[in-house]
C-alpha cells in the first residue's frame, strides 16, 4: 500500500498540502485583525458583534426585499419563459443568502 499511496502522491497530489493551501490564506487574514481584537475589551468586542450583526441584516433585508418584489413580478406575469428568468434569480438570491449565513 506504500508504493501505491507514494505513486499516487506523484499523480494527484497531497490532500495535506491542497488542504493546507487552501487554509492559509484565511489564516493569514485572521491574524492580519488578530491584534486589533485583541487589545478591544468585552463590551468593545460585544458591541462590534452588535455592529457586524446589524450589517448582516442589513445586507439579509435587501436581499429579501428584492426576493419579495421579483415574487410579486412572477404573480402579476403570464410569459412562462420571463417567469423562468425570475424564478432562477430568486433562486440565485437564495443561494446567496445561504453563503452569507453559512
Amino acid at each position: 500500500m506504500g508504493l501505491l499511496n507514494s505513486v499516487l502522491k506523484v499523480f494527484v497530489g497531497d490532500k495535506t498540502k491542497k488542504d493546507l493551501a487552501g487554509i492559509l490564506p484565511i489564516i493569514t487574514e485572521i491574524n492580519k485583525h488578530y491584534d486589533s481584537y485583541n487589545s478591544l475589551t468585552n463590551d468593545q468586542l460585544r458591541d462590534k458583534t452588535f455592529g457586524f450583526k446589524d450589517l448582516l441584516n442589513k445586507n439579509l433585508n435587501e436581499i429579501d426585499g428584492q426576493v419579495k418584489k421579483l415574487k410579486e413580478e412572477i404573480n402579476q406575469i403570464e410569459d412562462i419563459d420571463h417567469k423562468e428568468n425570475l424564478y432562477q434569480q430568486v433562486d440565485d438570491l437564495t443561494t446567496k443568502i445561504g453563503e452569507i449565513t453559512a
